[in-house]
């Protein structure tokens, strides 16, 4: 009996490492994915009242921004960033491509700008609010030179503000990308994921 729940304890162990093995292969790709370019602002589907379009891209060597198949003149973020696109694009009211193109590669969204969006486009919160706010506020370079994250959410937003919000305390939760998306999103309260799915990064339900 012992042996038959030693080997089924053995299998499920098996069965939950191929499944950690699968999972950290389908981020690696995406990570991987994301690092030849990637639009971070504004997100598919998004719905702006007015312009103009507040656009930032990580962008490979000789990348460039583009309305509606159109080049359009974008900035390279001040050092130390390098490769990183930022763009305020005029565009009439109605349904608009932004992409973001380098030599063999192609990202793009769908937005709407105007009153009224159709369906499979909902309004867009920016974040942080583009004026006054600073890349280097919440990012840096690492050793390597690439650009990340280094900033803190709470210079911003109070540990009360997060209490009321989150089941678990700070320190569990303080990789808030994992979760949330800093550059703006169409979900409440930014959220990449609905709370259950959220949930699910880290526990079994």
């Amino acid at each position: 009996m012992r042996t038959q729940e030693r080997e089924r304890r053995r299998r499920r162990w098996a069965a939950a490492a191929l499944g950690l093995c699968a999972a950290l292969a389908l981020a690696a790709a995406a990570l991987a994915s994301d690092e030849e370019g990637k639009i971070v602002r504004p997100v598919e589907g998004a719905a702006i009242a007015a312009g103009p379009i507040d656009v930032a891209a990580k962008a490979p060597p000789g990348g460039r921004i583009e309305l509606d198949g159109k080049a359009v003149e974008a900035s390279e973020v001040d050092a130390p960033f390098p490769g990183v696109l930022h763009a305020r694009l005029e565009a009439a009211p109605g349904e608009h491509v932004v992409a973001l193109v380098w030599p063999g590669g192609r990202k793009q969204v769908r937005v709407f700008v105007g009153e009224n969006p159709p369906a499979g486009f909902e309004p867009f919160h920016m974040h942080p609010p583009p004026d006054g706010i600073d890349c280097a506020q919440c990012h840096g370079l690492s050793r390597r030179g690439r650009f990340r994250f280094q900033g803190d959410c709470f210079g911003c937003h109070t540990d009360e503000q997060f209490t009321a919000n989150h089941p678990h305390a700070k320190h569990v939760l303080e990789q808030c990308g994992m979760c949330h998306n800093a550059h703006g999103s169409t979900a409440d309260a930014l959220q990449i994921y609905p709370r259950e799915t959220a949930c699910r990064q880290c526990h079994s339900l």
